[in-house]
C-alpha cells in the first residue's frame, strides 16, 4: 500500500488513497500481418496497395495545406482580439467550412488543438446535441474551461491532490467562472498598473461551436446576450462554424443579438485539380461519384472511400492493371513479371490484325503494351493541362455550355470527344463576341497555368511551342492599335448617296451584301481574335482526344458503372425483403415460406405484424390488429371465430406476453417509419408508406 503498486504474483486487494490514478505503462501489443492480405502475393494488389498509400499521403498533405491556410489566419484574429477592446461586442470568427458536415470532426478538433498550444489553453467546444437548452450549455462550457484545465494541469505539473477535485455540474455558471478566471491571473491584475494591459496578459476564452445550424436559435440568442453581459471581465471569443453561408448567420439572430458580436468572415480553401495519380475515372463513374457526394450525404470521406472502392475494383480485374502507375521503371518491372496467361487475358482487348501476333509472341506484346503505355500517359497529361486551359475561357461565359467547374469539363472529355460536341462550338462562337480586356485576362490566365508547368524539365516541347505561340499572340494584342481598321473602309457621304438612289428592294438587297462582307471590314483586333481563337481551338481539338479511343486505355480508366449497386444502398427494398421474406437474410429453413403472402408463426415478430399491416388500408385498428397476430403466433385449438380476449389486469402469464410482444413490433414499426399514432383516433395508427 505504501509503494502504491499493482504489480504482484498473487491475486490481490489494493486500496490507494482518494484521487490516486496509477501510472499508465505504454501497451506494446503485437501485431502480427498488420497489412497482409490473402492477395498480398499478386502483382495487382501490390500496385493498388501502393497507390493507395500514396493517394492518402496527397490527401493528408492537401489537408494540412488548407488547415493551415485557414488556421493562420485564424489564430491571428483570436490572439489580437481584445487588444484594442471590445466596446461590449464579442469578437465573433465565421468559419465558413462547406456542405460536407460528416468531414468537420477532424478540421475543428485540430483547431482547437491549435488553440490550445498558441494562443489558449481555454477552449470550449460545444455541440448541438449537448446544449439542448441555455442551463446545459453553459453547464457544459464551465465544465470544459474549469475541470478539464485544472485535470490537465495536474497530470502537467503533478500539483497538490486537492486540484484535480472537479466541481459539479450543478454548480456551474458564469459567475463561477468568473471567479475562476480572476483567481487564475490574479498576479497579473495586482502586478500590471494599467487595466488593459492586464486583459493582454491574460489567455482569452475561446467558444467553438462546430454546427451552428443544428443550433437551436432561441437557445444561441440568450447565450449570446448572457455573454455580452460578462465581456468586460471575460475575454470570450466565439468561433462558429457555417456549413451554408453567412446569411444563416443573420436569419438566426435579430439585431438586438447580432448587434453584441464582432463577426469576421474565414472561409476554406477549395482544393486542386491535382495530375499526379495515374488512376482515372471514367464519365460514368465519375458522374456517379459527384451525384453520390452532391445530392446524398456532402461527405468529402464518403467520396474517398468510394474512390477507394473503386481503384479495388479495378485493380482486381487483372495483373495488367498493376500498370497503372506514373513511373516508367515500375512499369519495365512489372511487363519482366508478366506471365504468359497475363498476356493473353490484356491481348484480347486488341484489334483482329494484331490478336494473333500480339497472343503467340509475348515480348512483342510487351514492347507494344509499353509504347502503348507510355502514349496514353501523354495523352492523359496533355488532357488535364489544355482542360484546365479551355476552363479559363469558358467558365464565365454566358449560360456556361460547357459548365462553370472543371469536374463537369473532364465527365464530358473522358466520355466524349468535347471539341465535337454543340456545347463547344456554342462557346466558340460566345468566345468571337469577348472585348480586348476579357479576351487579354484569359490568355494571361492560360499562359500563368502553362508557364507554372513548365518549371518541370519533364514536360514535353510541344507544350513549350504552345507558350511560345501564346506569347505572340500576347504582344501582338498588346501593342495594338484599336483604332486603326484593316480595310480603308467607305465614307458616310458616298454611302448616303448611293443609298438615296436606290428603291426599296435594290436597298434590302445592298444591306443583305453588305451584312455578308462584314468578315472584310473587320478591325485589326477582331482579326487577331479569331486567329487567337482558330489558334486555340486547333489545339484543342489536337489533345482533347476521347481517351477510350486509344489502345488500352482500360488500364488507367475505371468506367464500369456497375459498382453503383455496391456503394448506393437500395434502403427501401432491402427493409421490404427483410421483413417481407426473413429468410432471404437469416437462410433459416423455419421462415422459408412459398410465395410472399404466407405467415409463418416462427417468423420474427416484425416480420408478422409488417406482414399483416400490409393487407391494411390508411388506417389500421390496433384491436383487429392484435387478433391477426394472435392468431398467428397463438391459434386458439376451438374453431370459434369469436374474438379471443386479452386483458392486461388478468395475471395470465401468456397472454401479458403475447401483448408485450406485439406492443414491442408495433414499437419497431414506428422507429422505422411504417406507422404513425393518429390524432384522429387514440385505437388507431396511420399507415405511411406503400399503399397506405
Amino acid at each position: 500500500m505504501g509503494d502504491q503498486h499493482t504489480v504482484s504474483v498473487s491475486k490481490g486487494v489494493f486500496v490507494f488513497k482518494n484521487n490516486f490514478k496509477p501510472s499508465r505503462k505504454k501497451k506494446h501489443k503485437m501485431v502480427v500481418g498488420a497489412n497482409k492480405s490473402i492477395f498480398s502475393n499478386n502483382l495487382w494488389y501490390q500496385s493498388y496497395f501502393a497507390l493507395w498509400k500514396k493517394i492518402e499521403q496527397d490527401i493528408e498533405e492537401l489537408n494540412v495545406e488548407m488547415l493551415v491556410s485557414v488556421l493562420s489566419d485564424l489564430m491571428i484574429f483570436i490572439k489580437n482580439s481584445h487588444d484594442n477592446g471590445t466596446d461590449g461586442e464579442i469578437p465573433t470568427a465565421a468559419l465558413l467550412t462547406g456542405i460536407n458536415m460528416p468531414d468537420h470532426e477532424f478540421q475543428f478538433k485540430a483547431l482547437s488543438n491549435q488553440i490550445k498550444l498558441t494562443v489558449s489553453p481555454h477552449v470550449s467546444v460545444l455541440h448541438s446535441q449537448d446544449c439542448q437548452n441555455l442551463k446545459y450549455l453553459i453547464e457544459n462550457m464551465v465544465n470544459q474551461f474549469i475541470n478539464e484545465h485544472d485535470t490537465c494541469t495536474t497530470h502537467m505539473e503533478m500539483e497538490e491532490e486537492d486540484s484535480s477535485k472537479q466541481i459539479k455540474k450543478s454548480l456551474l455558471n458564469l459567475p463561477l467562472l468568473q471567479s475562476w478566471y480572476e483567481d487564475l491571473y490574479k498576479e497579473n491584475i495586482s502586478t500590471t498598473p494599467k487595466k488593459h494591459k492586464s486583459k493582454t496578459r491574460r489567455n482569452v476564452l475561446v467558444v467553438i461551436i462546430p454546427d451552428l445550424e443544428s443550433f437551436s436559435a432561441q437557445v444561441l440568442q440568450k447565450f449570446i446576450l448572457l455573454v455580452s453581459w460578462y465581456v468586460d471581465k471575460l475575454p470570450f471569443v466565439f468561433v462558429f462554424g457555417i456549413a451554408t453561408s453567412i446569411n444563416t448567420l443573420h436569419t438566426m439572430l435579430p439585431y438586438k443579438v447580432s448587434s453584441k458580436i464582432n463577426i469576421r468572415v474565414f472561409n476554406s480553401q477549395p482544393s486542386l485539380f491535382a495530375l499526379s495519380c495515374p488512376f482515372k475515372l471514367g464519365g460514368r463513374v465519375f458522374n456517379l461519384l459527384i451525384d453520390i457526394f452532391l445530392f446524398y450525404d456532402f461527405s468529402v470521406s464518403n467520396f474517398i472511400q468510394n474512390i477507394k472502392f473503386a481503384m479495388a475494383e479495378h485493380f482486381s480485374q487483372g495483373n495488367a492493371r498493376a500498370l497503372c502507375t506514373s513511373d516508367s521503371k515500375e512499369i519495365k518491372r512489372i511487363l519482366q513479371s508478366f506471365t504468359h496467361e497475363d498476356c493473353e487475358n490484356e491481348g484480347k482487348n486488341e484489334t483482329y490484325q494484331n490478336r494473333i501476333k500480339l497472343l503467340s509472341d509475348d515480348e512483342y506484346f510487351k514492347s507494344v503494351l509499353e509504347e502503348e503505355i507510355t502514349k496514353i500517359r501523354k495523352c492523359v497529361r496533355r488532357l488535364h493541362v489544355f482542360l484546365k486551359c479551355l476552363h479559363f475561357l469558358v467558365n464565365d461565359l454566358p449560360k456556361a455550355p460547357l459548365g462553370k467547374q472543371v469536374r463537369e469539363l473532364y465527365s464530358l472529355a473522358v466520355s466524349t470527344n468535347i471539341t465535337k460536341t454543340p456545347e463547344y462550338k456554342e462557346c466558340f462562337q460566345l468566345l468571337g463576341f469577348q472585348s480586348k480586356e476579357e479576351l487579354t485576362s484569359k490568355l494571361s490566365k492560360i499562359m500563368k497555368y502553362v508557364s507554372s508547368l513548365l518549371n518541370d524539365t519533364n514536360k514535353p516541347n510541344k507544350m513549350k511551342i504552345f507558350m511560345d505561340e501564346l506569347n505572340n499572340y500576347w504582344n501582338e494584342i498588346n501593342n495594338l492599335d484599336m483604332n486603326t481598321p484593316e480595310d480603308k473602309p467607305h465614307s458616310v457621304q458616298e454611302d448616303n448617296l448611293i443609298l438615296g438612289q436606290m428603291d426599296r428592294k435594290q436597298l434590302k438587297e445592298k444591306l443583305l451584301g453588305m451584312s455578308k462582307q462584314t468578315d472584310k471590314r473587320m478591325n485589326r483586333y477582331e482579326n487577331l481574335r479569331k486567329n487567337i481563337l482558330n489558334f486555340l481551338s486547333g489545339v484543342f481539338e489536337e489533345y482533347l482526344i476521347e481517351p477510350s479511343s486509344l489502345y488500352f486505355h482500360e488500364i488507367f480508366f475505371f468506367n464500369h458503372i456497375s459498382i453503383q449497386n455496391y456503394i448506393v444502398g437500395t434502403h427501401r427494398s432491402a427493409i421490404h425483403n427483410a421483413l417481407n421474406d426473413p429468410q432471404y437474410y437469416l437462410q433459416c429453413k423455419c421462415c422459408e415460406i412459398p410465395n410472399s403472402l404466407v405467415i409463418r408463426p416462427s417468423m420474427p415478430d416484425i416480420c408478422i405484424t409488417y406482414k399483416l399491416h400490409l393487407e391494411c388500408g390508411k388506417m389500421i385498428n390496433l384491436y383487429d390488429w392484435l387478433q391477426a397476430f394472435l392468431s398467428i403466433v397463438d391459434p386458439m385449438e376451438s374453431e370459434d371465430d369469436s374474438k379471443r380476449i386479452v386483458d392486461p389486469e388478468l395475471q395470465y402469464p401468456l397472454e401479458i406476453n403475447l401483448q408485450a410482444r406485439f406492443t414491442q413490433a408495433i414499437t419497431e414499426l414506428e422507429f422505422l417509419g411504417f406507422v404513425k399514432s393518429s390524432k384522429r383516433k387514440a385505437d388507431h395508427v396511420s399507415r405511411l408508406t406503400w399503399g397506405g
